[in-house]
């Protein structure tokens, strides 16, 4: 998957087009005469059991192949630490509060929905799916009316949807621990620390970052902590002004400059994580067999009101809410030619979960798969209402262009 071609369809939303259609044969195979064999599948072990290694191909793809996806995550947001919209802070302070209200409102809502006290249904363990942003479906939507936003909005939802990540990944590392095996968590700290040193040293050559990568995820994952996170700590020790290797077809994240180590491997995992990865995730994880009492379960659960609610309500809420209070107190300015408009777009993208959100239903719901397939489906449900809500609004707005002129 080399070229600029396939980079090229990457950024026209080919990624988010893959996913949905992973996600559409999913439900299509679990709802099919396959549907015993397709479900089986995903459940074979394999792996050696000498290591503790003997997994399902799910548990498989959840750890270990999204430990790649958050890789490719945390490259992305450490470069927009050093190179990008997160290095000042009073650039990144209003799409930084607008991330916090993304997350507090939606979650308050679910729990509102969920109060144990009001519904014996309520599944308060879910409290954390509605906050969550799939960073990259959200923008794959915006790139395709990205001539009718201005172009501060890109880099306000870009810096909204990685503070989100790094909320949700921060939930998931310290809410979804399981008992802790300590001698494994001193090997993660051993490697954790291996990995700065080499950060430290300028060590450019990853298969040191591999290896020592792997040692955390295995430390991780026998030592009750979400493996995954490995994935992050590792893209967090690239060292960040190292040069790209010689030959790398990376853009440089920073104007009038050659391209970086981090800019080379955003460049090289970013077609793994958006055409491989993701789409195996989505089918290993919405494969649910579906019945009427499980669809009418969206909107008359707890836990698809509470998700609904959080998404498509809590979301834009939250976000656009926020942001508008802190610009009218004068924490906070809006990005040149972004109006509230633009905002509550921004808002309606925000409540595309998606990826981030299954996941956090595969952490939270492991115990009640009942829940959990109402959960997924909710998703799904919130995840397209919100793409479809926000491409209609964008749609409807004059080309950019066209409005400089009216305003020159």
């Amino acid at each position: 998957m080399e070229g600029i071609d396939v980079h090229a369809a990457l950024d026209a939303g080919f990624g988010s087009i893959a996913l949905l259609g992973a996600t559409a044969l999913s439900l299509i195979l679990a709802n099919s005469a396959l549907s015993g064999p397709y479900l089986s599948f995903w459940h074979a072990h394999v792996g050696p059991a000498a290591l503790a290694l003997n997994m399902s191909l799910h548990h498989w793809v959840n750890e270990g192949l999204m430990a790649l996806f958050f890789f490719a995550v945390g490259l992305e947001i450490k470069r927009e630490f050093v190179h990008g919209s997160l290095q000042s802070l009073k650039q990144a302070a209003l799409p930084c509060i607008g991330a916090l209200g993304g997350m507090v409102v939606p979650m308050s809502m679910y729990l509102l929905c969920n109060n144990p006290a009001m519904s014996a249904a309520a599944v308060t363990a879910g409290w954390a799916i509605p906050m969550a942003t799939d960073i990259a479906f959200a923008m794959g939507v915006y790139n395709f009316f990205k001539n009718k936003m201005p172009s501060g909005v890109a880099a306000f939802l870009l810096t909204l949807a990685t503070v989100d990540d790094l909320g949700a990944i921060a939930v998931i590392a310290v809410c979804f621990a399981k008992s802790l095996t300590m001698s494994y968590i001193a090997g993660a700290c051993a490697a954790t620390a291996a990995l700065f040193v080499a950060c430290k040293k300028n060590v450019t050559n990853m298969a040191v970052y591999a290896g020592l990568g792997s040692a955390l995820w295995y430390c991780l994952l026998q030592g009750g902590i979400n493996a995954d996170v490995a994935g992050v700590i590792a893209a967090f020790a690239v060292p960040a002004h190292a040069a790209a290797p010689a030959g790398s077809k990376a853009t440089p994240e920073h104007e009038g400059g050659e391209p970086t180590l981090l800019d080379h491997l955003v460049h090289k995992f970013a077609p793994l994580s958006a055409l491989v990865i993701m789409p195996l995730f989505a089918l290993a994880n919405t494969g649910v067999p579906l019945d009427a009492s499980m669809v009418s379960g969206i909107l008359t659960e707890p836990v698809g009101q509470g998700i609904m609610l959080g998404l498509l309500l809590g979301k834009p809420v939250g976000i656009a809410g926020l942001s508008w209070l802190a610009v009218k107190s004068k924490v906070g300015k809006l990005p040149h030619g972004m109006n509230n408009t633009h905002l509550i777009t921004v808002g309606l993208l925000g409540g595309i979960g998606f990826t981030m959100c299954l996941f956090l239903v595969e952490m939270a719901l492991a115990n009640n798969p009942a829940a959990a397939n109402v959960a997924k489906l909710a998703v799904l449900a919130s995840s397209t209402c919100a793409a479809v809500l926000g491409a209609c609004l964008m749609a409807r707005l004059p080309d950019a262009e066209d409005q400089k002129l009216k305003t020159a």
